[in-house]
């Protein structure tokens, strides 16, 4: 199951250096978030002028002129939890971790079950090294979907900051069972099986993970 978000711009951030390079995870969640310039009518904010403005800011890469309209945005509607999204989003993009966070705490306040924002909200913590915040952003993600890989490989990655082998290896097995067909989710569970020294555990999810990229890339060239 795919987490989409409900309402206003998302899009995939275009850099992995939004975080730091070292936490691969990390990485690849950020990677597993929505395909670019998607609107719901649903919101207003999606249809104010300023919002085309800033897609098309992001299209031409310049990530600085959107951010600054979305703060603009955020202020113009601060009751839209897609305007503080797309904030924090931008905000995370360019390492204004801090920010991030607070635009993605206010998302879901005002959206509980906001899936989208608690994944932004756990990735922003999780830029800051907060990890265990960024823990129970991941643990909100798989109560509100637990058919998601997301939410299981977040955890997973972070019970593996924390020094929690067990849980970690727990959740990338749970992360593999909900998403049989991810190639993160077989990736994390490389991790863990590593980490917790199952060596030939480690390398079949390795070997599966690298199959499920070979069959995606075939998938794309078609």
């Amino acid at each position: 199951m795919k987490i989409r978000p409900p309402l206003i711009l998302v899009f995939a951030l275009a850099a992995v250096s939004a975080v730091h390079a070292q936490e691969a995870s990390v990485d690849r969640l950020i990677k597993k978030l929505p395909a670019p310039e998607k609107i719901v009518q649903a919101d207003p904010a999606s249809r104010d002028p300023l919002a085309k403005k800033i897609v098309d800011s992001i299209k031409a890469m310049n990530l600085g002129n959107a951010y600054q309209m979305s703060r603009q945005l955020a202020a113009r509607y601060p009751k839209s939890a897609g305007a503080h999204s797309l904030h924090g989003q931008l905000a995370l993009i360019l390492k204004r971790y801090p920010e991030a966070s607070d635009a993605f705490h206010k998302a879901v306040a005002i959206e509980p079950n906001y899936a989208f924002g608690y994944v932004g909200l756990a990735l922003s913590e999780a830029s800051q090294n907060h990890i265990n915040a960024a823990m129970s952003g991941f643990r909100q993600v798989t109560r509100l979907y637990p058919d998601a890989d997301v939410g299981w490989i977040g955890m997973s990655a972070c019970a593996e900051k924390l020094g929690r082998k067990g849980d970690s290896l727990q959740y990338a097995r749970r992360a593999t069972a909900v998403a049989p067909s991810s190639f993160s989710a077989w990736l994390q569970l490389s991790r863990a099986e590593g980490i917790s020294g199952n060596r030939q555990a480690s390398a079949n999810a390795l070997a599966r993970a690298k199959e499920l990229q070979r069959k995606a890339g075939k998938a794309n060239r078609r």
